[in-house]
């Protein structure tokens, strides 16, 4: 999946670098941050999608919460209209976004991914996790843990797993990491707390895509600070936080799905070739932030054969 993370940084650094950069400068170096994500796999009549939101902790959670609930009361799947308020929250200076759109969908990404290449990928996960917990300090036992679930992971592709599923798991976690890296180049977050939709992938082996999310980030941020990770301790900065969304109780957090919910709504639906978005609320989400907003990213990812093929959509800037 590393392929994917360089092909991914290759576009953006020459496209979009800059623009995140200006975007988060003005806001509080050291401060606390959420990851936002939802998305749409599977779905024959849309593209596979992923939506990441960045958002500054900018006020309690229970006012942010509050706010999303009274501007969005629910989904945009069960909303006849898109909601203005919560547009322009998504347009507000405490907020950047990226979407990711994978054209033709697992039909494609399973002759890039077979079941042994994410084997292979997934064994050496583990030799990075067993690197970083022989090597850091204390009595964590955080990256015993993750071999573990790695194993079972391991176990159950060789067993002819859900290999469809896996492969969302991978490509997730991948879009997450280099989503975390580019926060923490041009935020310097304290912390960094990853909230993301119920579905099946958040609970595959005990939320394993958490795992590999975090261990692609720390070799990314390994390679872009000339670390070697695999000699070092752990990275202790930012602190990665993974919030389990629950059904209810104090991790109900469902308003703030509701803002990649927009977005990877709307991209999902687009038509690349007319240009056109599948309905008129997903149009004025779409048009709003994807093609007005200064504070958003959207990448398209095909596979040519030969290399992944990433673009950037929307108005020239940079």
């Amino acid at each position: 999946m590393f392929d994917v993370i360089i092909a991914l940084q290759k576009v953006l650094d020459k496209s979009a670098k800059t623009s995140i950069s200006n975007w988060l400068a003005p806001l509080p170096r050291e401060a606390g941050w959420h990851v936002i994500s939802d998305y749409v796999f599977g779905d024959r009549d849309r593209h596979d999608t992923a939506s990441f939101v960045l958002l500054l902790h900018h006020d309690t959670l229970e006012t942010i919460l509050e706010y999303i609930k009274n501007q969005a009361p629910v989904d945009i799947k069960k909303s006849k209209s898109a909601s203005e308020g919560l547009i322009r929250y998504l347009q507000s200076p405490v907020v950047f976004s990226f979407t990711f759109v994978l054209e033709d969908g697992d039909k494609f990404f399973s002759t890039y991914a077979n079941v042994t290449e994410m084997i292979n990928g997934l064994e050496g996960i583990g030799l990075v996790a067993a690197a970083i917990a022989s090597n850091s300090v204390g009595n964590d036992p955080y990256f015993l843990n993750v071999q573990k679930r790695l194993k079972g992971f391991i176990d159950d592709l060789k067993r002819k797993g859900n290999a469809k599923l896996a492969r969302q798991v991978f490509l997730t976690a991948t879009y997450a990491a280099v989503v975390m890296d580019y926060l923490d180049q041009f935020a310097d977050p304290a912390s960094v707390s990853w909230v993301s939709d119920r579905d099946a992938m958040l609970k595959r082996h005990d939320g394993i895509v958490w795992d590999i999310a975090s261990i692609f980030f720390y070799m990314i941020k390994g390679k872009r600070t000339k670390s070697d990770l695999m000699g070092v301790t752990l990275i202790d900065k930012p602190l990665l936080l993974h919030i389990a969304p629950e059904d209810s109780g104090p991790n109900y957090l469902d308003p703030l799905i509701r803002m990649p919910d927009y977005l990877a709504a709307a991209a999902s639906g687009f038509d690349f070739n007319a240009k056109s978005f599948a309905s008129a609320k997903l149009d004025a989400i779409g048009r709003a932030c994807f093609f007005e907003a200064e504070n958003s990213v959207l990448c398209t990812m095909s596979w040519t054969g030969q290399g992944f093929l990433v673009r950037r959509l929307g108005p020239a800037r940079n």
